[in-house]
């Protein structure tokens, strides 16, 4: 038995608000200030429009890649309909069809150097998933060595932490043969980033071993099988787990080759997801919300009640901790936004985290325009010496 709270409640009537979105405006025709979800915050920040991670910011970008400008791109609709951005239709245009060009290597590696360099990720932009990324330029290519010379030679930058993080990259090691240009001696490349020795001489092997894996494999694989498989590759390697992402790459597999999944299967949690579930339920003695005992027990009642696969509603639960703590990304598209009358239409009203009205209301803080970046956690009650619980109390006045 699972002991939900009313958080629980409040996780599914955003679910269905996210749904309704993404069918009226992520792939609909409504513009979301259209979309008539009486909830001014996603009906203004073009983040909370997804239940699927295949129409997420981060993937926008590798639908494109993969599907090009075709009939089978899963946005065509609006496309025929001359629904697109400028990106899209250069992206696309120039990628049609690689498929016939691409084995399932290929497009592994292409996942592990989109998932690497940060999805392409700004929450702050709209569209927000076509930032500083190789896959504008890795059309050119024909194999994994070719898009390995792009990242060598690359004179544009491809990585992004806005919205994401980047793994622990192995050391680039010093040249065998140092370069000496008066003497005719080129010397080895030097790798000025751990990224790029990752990408070029480790990325390739691990793309075609795990294609093998996968097409070896007797049955659909669960997601988790295909994670172990993939850090005890890294392990091998001598290299750090690089959970975060692998996941993502696993999801991307998933997504784009379902015939080596068991989609309904379940996956990992990041840590704004195991802060979601948290909320969600409770445990007899208030421990243990972080054990994947207690996380799949909450995870298989959403999927009973929803029906969003494990995978789905993880990115789900990631976007509820944004939606619940009203998270806006201060300036870039969204700089004329006034963050003092911009909400989200959740009934719980006393949420001590992130940007809130009862903050305002009760003079913790005298605004949110102007800052810098979003207030993250307690970080408002911190600054304003107010202890969780009294701040709960005080949000009873209101």
């Amino acid at each position: 038995m699972v002991n939900t709270t009313p958080y629980y409640d409040e996780f599914k009537y955003y679910f269905k608000l996210a749904k309704d979105q993404q069918d009226k405006s992520n792939l609909g025709h409504i513009p979301h200030k259209d979309s008539q979800l009486n909830d001014p915050l996603m009906e203004t920040i073009e983040l909370y429009d997804v239940v699927e991670r295949k129409f997420a910011g981060f993937s926008q970008i590798v639908n494109d890649v993969f599907y090009g400008w075709s009939e089978d791109h899963p946005y065509w609709s609006r496309m025929d309909a001359g629904l697109y951005t400028k990106q899209r239709k250069e992206v696309a245009t120039k990628w049609t069809n690689k498929r016939d060009t691409f084995g399932l290597p290929e497009w592994l590696y292409v996942f592990i150097l989109h998932r690497v360099c940060g999805s392409a990720i700004n929450y702050g932009t709209k569209p927000s998933g076509y930032h500083n990324t190789l896959l504008f330029d890795l059309w050119q290519s024909d194999t994994i060595e070719e898009m390995c010379d792009q990242v060598r030679f690359a004179n544009k930058t491809f990585y992004t932490s806005i919205g994401y993080q980047f793994p622990a990259f192995p050391k680039p090691p010093k040249p065998k043969v140092e370069a000496a240009p008066l003497f005719g001696i080129e010397g080895d490349y030097v790798y000025k980033r751990g990224g790029d020795y990752f990408l070029c001489e480790f990325a390739p092997k691990l793309a075609r071993d795990l294609a093998t894996f996968l097409e070896t494999s007797n049955k659909k694989l669960d997601l988790r099988e295909i994670g172990d498989w993939m850090f005890e590759w890294n392990k091998s390697n001598n290299l750090r787990v690089y959970r975060f992402q692998y996941a993502a790459i696993i999801a991307d597999i998933a997504d784009w080759f379902p015939e080596f999944v068991n989609t309904e299967s379940m996956f990992y949690y990041g840590t704004n997801a195991v802060e979601c579930i948290g909320y969600l339920a409770d445990t007899p003695n208030g421990k243990g919300k972080k054990s994947e005992e207690f996380l799949d027990g909450v995870m298989k009642l959403i999927y009973e009640e929803t029906g969003s696969v494990p995978y789905n509603a993880e990115d789900v639960a990631c976007d509820f901790i944004r939606w619940i703590e009203n998270y806006v990304r201060p300036g870039a598209d969204y700089a004329d936004v006034n963050m003092d009358t911009l909400w989200n239409s959740s009934s719980i009203k006393d949420h001590p985290y992130g940007r809130q009205k009862a903050m305002l209301d009760l003079g913790l803080v005298e605004t949110f325009n102007g800052i810098k970046n979003h207030p993250s956690d307690d970080a408002v009650l911190k600054a304003a010496n107010v202890s969780l619980e009294d701040y709960k109390l005080k949000c009873k006045t209101l």
